[in-house]
């Protein structure tokens, strides 16, 4: 599964808020069950995302450029759900959780972006749910 790409005027405003960083293959953007310290916006290279030694098989998404990557734990202040590798040399925005909210606060058209990314991830955990279920009661 791939992650959706964020319209434009997202990706613009967090790069106007946020830190350029990079990260080398092998490296890791943050592990499950870390506090959240903000999303990241990839604008090279792939990052996974998935459940690190996970038995039950829920299937891992690759994130492509454009992708945003711990948007549900920043907006619900919650520990990372998912573990984020980064799969080939990656360019990144890195921005804070302040940040992202206060520039929410402010440009409230970028909320509704915002949501569609969400529901978008909801579905997509919804899919991967289904085929873990389908998978554990198809090997019973």
């Amino acid at each position: 599964m791939v992650l959706l790409e964020a319209p434009s005027e997202l990706r613009l405003q967090l790069g106007n808020v946020g830190k350029a960083i990079r990260c080398r293959a092998g490296e890791f953007l943050f592990r499950r069950g870390d506090p959240v310290k903000g999303v990241f916006l990839l604008c090279s290279g792939t990052v996974r995302l998935g459940l690190e030694h996970d038995p039950t098989g829920f299937p891992s998404r690759v994130a492509q450029p454009d992708s945003i990557l711990g948007l549900p734990a920043t907006l619900s202040n919650s520990p990372y759900s998912l573990t984020a590798e980064v799969l080939e040399d990656a360019e990144l925005i890195f921005v804070r959780q302040e940040s992202l909210l206060g520039l929410m606060r402010d440009q409230h058209d970028l909320c509704f972006d915002v949501m569609r990314i969400l529901t978008e991830e909801l579905a997509a955990t919804r899919v991967g749910l289904e085929r873990v279920r389908q998978a554990t009661h198809g090997a019973s």
